[in-house]
């Protein structure tokens, strides 16, 4: 019993967690928008440079010319982010910095990065040579910066850290929601629906948090930066399509091949045209973003269909309230990720942050809800096959346990009766009848409890049976309950004297039929030791 309270504490604490983690993750955001919302003393010299002109070179490449000329100590690098462009950096006809190494076979491209070009007050003209790796950057224009190296990198570093948080708590968040699967789906039949979900956020957080500052400027992994971030991506659609079929219960088979069959068929033909160097991922990034698009549109739908069908459950609400957010997120991050630069996601990962959250804190809570009725559900089991008095199984307990009993070999059965209970409720009353039969059934569970379970089967009759494989001396044990009865007369001050017959049975294949027959066997010799007692 203490064990099952344990249990239900547990889960029952469950639901207050989700809370907690909600609260906790609102506040980190918070600190995190607070605390990074200080300048540097050197951001003060930042600023923007624009080159005084620009050449196109026949390779498709451009040349930036600069002019350092009014620029002194205070100015030690030239900062600009570049999206799958190689970099060369001049000075004198001298090369000062160069951003072109490769991912090899992984990628054609050197990815995206911030570059900083060292810079002093000896220089007095420079050019940087930007050359497109693709043909969908090639119209990108870099915005250039000129200030101090070391506080620049912390300007980015410090205006990141709350997306990078939001998007580390996404990938935290997933992770979490497949732990609490793998430990809770048995015990509670948990549906797929939170997998889904798990992996939903697991792979948008880590697309969003290959698209802060931080790890752009951290992480120089080409495996990191072309490879998996965009694997995640398209994974992400049919997570995000199979999780809202089951959540808002649409259950459209045609739906779920089409979507993990297309997934599919859009991860085989863009790695081969990656690897093949047809194109690569950040070419045809446009057909993952579709789909992210129609999947978007699906759930549109799927709300839809709910509302027409006036199933306005609260899940149908979650999504109708999410939707909205979600829609105008990823269609930002769309706009943002053409025509921005570099990490110019403003909004969208708060609000999956918020959306999947939310959403898991629901199913969660459900979850729990499920547990308490569970429960509650075990404790009505249990107050229908225990005695009130005692605390012992009570008669219903026992027939179920007798319906139930197959494997006879061994099984022993233990029957006891209290002597002159009548007599004691008409001498002293009932309140000292209801003591005599409770002080019976103490004995008799703590000397027969720890070998098997033991029932009150009548007004002043137990029984215990014990199953096969306990070792048990029954001589031994019913000379120990008899003592304990002697003793509690002896010295438990009662009013009454206490007197018990008891007798046990082993079950025999030749002499008992079934289970009721070993326990009649046991209840005859009981009645043979009370005629005994009286003689």
């Amino acid at each position: 019993m203490e064990h099952k309270s344990r249990k239900a504490s547990l889960f029952s604490s469950m639901e207050h967690l989700n809370i907690v983690f909600i609260v906790a993750c609102t506040i980190v955001m918070a600190v995190c928008y607070l605390l990074t919302n200080n300048t540097y003393a050197d951001s003060s010299y930042t600023q923007e440079i624009e080159p005084y002109t620009v050449a196109v070179l026949d390779d498709g490449s451009k040349e930036y010319f600069f002019d350092l000329s009014d620029y002194d100590y205070h100015y030690s690098a030239i900062r600009f982010y570049t999206t799958h462009q190689i970099v060369h950096a001049y000075h004198g006809g001298r090369e000062i910095f160069a951003f072109d190494k490769t991912g090899g076979v992984w990628s054609s491209s050197p990815g995206s990065s911030y570059n900083f070009v060292d810079i002093n007050e000896q220089m007095l003209k420079m050019a940087i040579v930007i050359k497109p790796v693709y043909d969908v950057v090639e119209d990108y224009e870099p915005t250039f910066y000129i200030g101090s190296a070391y506080a620049m990198y912390d300007e980015l570093m410090v205006a990141s850290m709350p997306k990078f948080v939001a998007s580390l708590l996404l990938v935290m968040l997933g992770a979490g929601l497949i732990v609490y699967f793998a430990l809770m789906h048995s015990k509670l039949m948990l549906d797929k629906q939170m997998v889904f979900l798990a992996y939903f956020s697991l792979f948008s957080g880590i697309w969003f948090v290959n698209e802060t500052d931080v790890i752009n400027l951290l992480v120089r992994n080409k495996i990191f930066d072309s490879i998996i971030p965009y694997y995640c991506l398209m994974l992400v659609v049919p997570c995000f399509v199979l999780f809202f079929d089951n959540y808002l219960k649409m259950n459209n088979r045609i739906v779920k091949v089409i979507t993990v069959s297309a997934s599919a068929a859009q991860i085989i033909v863009l790695s081969y045209l990656h690897f093949s160097g047809i194109a690569e991922y950040r070419e045809t990034l446009i057909i993952p973003q579709f789909f992210i698009v129609l999947a978007m549109l699906y759930m549109v739908v799927c709300i839809g269909v709910q509302l027409v069908k006036k199933h306005k459950s609260n899940n149908v609400f979650i999504c109708a309230i999410s939707v909205v957010l979600l829609l105008a997120a990823i269609i930002a991050d769309i706009v943002f990720y053409y025509t921005g630069v570099g990490d110019a996601d403003t909004f969208g990962r708060y609000i999956f942050l918020f959306f999947i959250a939310l959403v898991a804190w629901d199913m969660i809570k459900g979850a729990n809800e499920m547990i308490e009725k569970g429960r509650r559900a075990k404790q009505l089991e249990v107050f229908a096959l225990t005695d009130s008095m005692t605390g012992l199984f009570n008669r219903n307990a026992f027939e179920t346990h007798a319906k139930a009993e197959n494997m006879l070999d061994g099984v022993v059965a233990v029957v006891a009766d209290a002597n002159g209970l009548k007599k004691c409720n008409d001498t002293y009353g009932h309140e000292a009848g209801d003591l005599y039969i409770t002080t019976v059934a103490d004995i008799f569970s703590s000397v027969y409890g720890k070998y098997g379970n033991c029932y009150r089967i009548g007004g002043d009759e137990f029984c215990c049976i014990i199953p096969n494989g306990k070792e048990v001396n029954r001589e031994r044990l019913k000379k120990l309950f008899l003592t304990k009865i002697y003793t509690a007369n002896l010295e438990g001050g009662h009013l009454f004297n206490i007197g018990v017959a008891i007798g046990d049975a082993i079950y025999d294949s030749e002499i008992d039929v079934d289970f009721r027959a070993l326990v009649k066997r046991a209840d005859a010799l009981m009645y043979q030791n009370k005629k005994e007692s009286k003689m």
